[in-house]
């Protein structure tokens, strides 16, 4: 008798509590991040008034940078403690998030470029979270009665896996949720003496220490979620999840003393008479049996000869370089743009009039982070529906190879049209910052667009490159990381010489080739590669 497949749907995923915990974590981690990208230009400019736009903006690439590299070299580090019964995934989560608290925290009060590019490089060293979290979220929705079925082989794989599409999309909902709201409580916070003098103009701490509200409430959130892992997050990790766990002891005491323990009993026992009865219509009665019979049977097994190793060089067939080649090219001008555009639309606005249309200008948006925090809000509100509503419909309909193609062609036309935000017409005189219709109209569209096309092409790179996983985050690491720093400098060098889309132009140019290498790629079969023994 073949065990019946339940329906999947929201209310019948497993361990809520723990996948609520995974989630928030997943919501304060970008909380942190997109927060600081809301004013860190103008954080950086208070602590120099001397230095230009330029230098400002090689500075924030610099942050970028140094916090890349820094996260690249630990991973794999914190990936083996993580994998280890000596270490485990709770204190991976543990030390990161106790790393992003005192980085956040400790943000608001830093007096020189050298504090900041410090506490980045530390962030960047704790903090292996999200690949953590994923890991976990698969663990924690990892079906025991299919799991178990599955080793008795009356189930499939998939079926042990049900849960898990349902559980991974609640990672991208709570990045979405962050995106939408972090931005919004960062711009209304900082600075709030130089916003509202009538009001804060006279409080001595907002003006020693005009960034240190948005700081304070990112470290809020982080201090929130560092309880809830170190109290209520269960280890994952197979061979810890006995191990005697201290946050998880005391939850355990202060429940019994406030409910009493046969009420702890009570629940106790009915789980386990719950897990027994959906075991039961699980597997089949003569499972068992079957069981036994194939234990019976195996040492009657011819040995096995161990299976071939396929040499690394071998790996690098032409199609593997081609798609690690569209890899770095996606890295590079999605890189530029998380880099810059928060500093482009933060630098201040030409007022020697240069400009030379349509490529000879220079200056930024200036817009104060109150006005900023709307631009990333776009991403957020857009971002979450289509995620969930269109992205599987055109999936569906396009394959992801066809829709990988289409959708990229988007991106060159994205990036040459940004830096106009600093050519059009403006409402407001200069030095204020923009304002206008059309002002917006190309932000909002150069949002939409950028939304548009991430969406449907960065998860359809991830599923190309799906077996190329260790090869692509070294890639991947190496490209941010000399992005970051390359666009910073290329943007400072066309500013000082009236070209402010110089730096957005060359991205259009380099997804204009990461178009064209995508005619070329194909999607594999799994056979590109032939062993011997792979026939028999």
């Amino acid at each position: 008798m073949e065990a019946k497949k339940d329906d999947v749907t929201w209310r019948s995923l497993p361990r809520k509590d723990q996948l609520a915990i995974l989630c928030f974590l997943r919501f304060a981690e970008p909380v942190v991040s997109i927060s600081l990208l809301t004013y860190l230009f103008y954080q950086l400019q208070s602590l120099d008034p001397t230095l230009d736009s330029g230098a400002v903006v090689r500075q924030v690439a610099y942050m970028q940078t140094s916090f890349m590299l820094s996260q690249c070299f630990s991973s794999m580090f914190l990936g083996k403690i993580a994998d280890s019964p000596r270490g485990g995934r709770k204190p991976v989560l543990l030390l990161g998030v106790a790393g992003s608290f005192i980085g956040c925290v400790s943000f608001g009060f830093i007096t020189n470029f050298k504090q900041a590019l410090a506490l980045r490089i530390l962030e960047g060293l704790v903090n292996g979270n999200v690949a953590t979290i994923r890991t976990m979220v698969s663990e924690v929705v990892a079906d025991k009665k299919d799991s178990h079925a599955f080793r008795l082989g009356t189930t499939k794989t998939d079926e042990r896996t049900r849960y898990q599409p349902h559980a991974f999309l609640l990672l991208p909902i709570s990045f979405n949720v962050a995106a939408m709201f972090s931005p919004l409580m960062a711009g209304q916070l900082a600075d709030l003496a130089g916003k509202y003098p009538e009001r804060f103009g006279n409080n001595a701490f907002l003006k020693a220490w005009p960034y240190a509200p948005p700081a304070l409430l990112s470290g809020s959130f982080m201090i929130v979620a560092f309880f809830a892992v170190f109290f209520f997050l269960e280890e994952t990790l197979e061979p810890l999840k006995g191990r005697y766990d201290p946050g998880i002891e005391f939850m355990k005491k202060l429940r019994a003393v406030i409910f009493g323990k046969t009420v702890i009993k009570a629940s106790r026992v009915a789980q386990e008479e719950a897990d027994h009865e959906e075991m039961s219509r699980m597997i089949p009665d003569d499972a068992e049996a079957g069981d036994r019979s194939s234990e019976e049977d195996q040492p009657s097994l011819k040995p096995t000869r161990p299976p071939p190793v396929l040499p690394l060089k071998r790996i690098f067939t032409r199609n593997m370089c081609l798609t690690l080649l569209a890899y770095a090219i996606q890295e590079y001008h999605i890189t530029t743009y998380n880099t810059l555009w928060t500093s482009f639309l933060s630098d201040p606005v030409d007022t020697e009039n240069r400009a030379r249309l349509p490529f000879f200008f220079s200056g930024g948006a200036g817009m104060k982070p109150d006005r900023i925090m709307w631009s990333l809000f776009v991403v957020g509100i857009l971002g979450l529906p289509t995620q969930l509503l269109v992205y599987p419909r055109i999936n569906r309909r396009m394959g992801t190879l066809k829709m990988w193609r289409t959708f990229m062609l988007g991106m060159p036309v994205l990036y040459f049209v940004i830096p106009y935000i600093a050519a059009a017409p403006s409402t407001a005189a200069p030095p204020a910052g923009k304002e206008g219709f059309w002002v917006w109209f190309i932000i909002i569209v150069a949002q939409v667009m950028m939304v548009g096309t991430s969406t449907f092409v960065v998860p359809s790179q991830l599923v190309l490159t799906n077996l190329t996983h260790s090869s692509a985050f070294l890639l991947t690491g190496l490209v941010r990381s000399a992005t970051s720093s390359l666009a910073g400098v290329i943007y400072s060098y066309g500013s000082s010489h009236n070209m402010t889309g110089l730096v957005w132009w060359i991205a259009s140019g380099v997804a204009a080739l990461g178009c064209l290498n995508s005619r070329i790629v194909k999607e594999g079969n799994g056979h590109e590669i032939w062993m011997t023994g792979d026939m028999e």
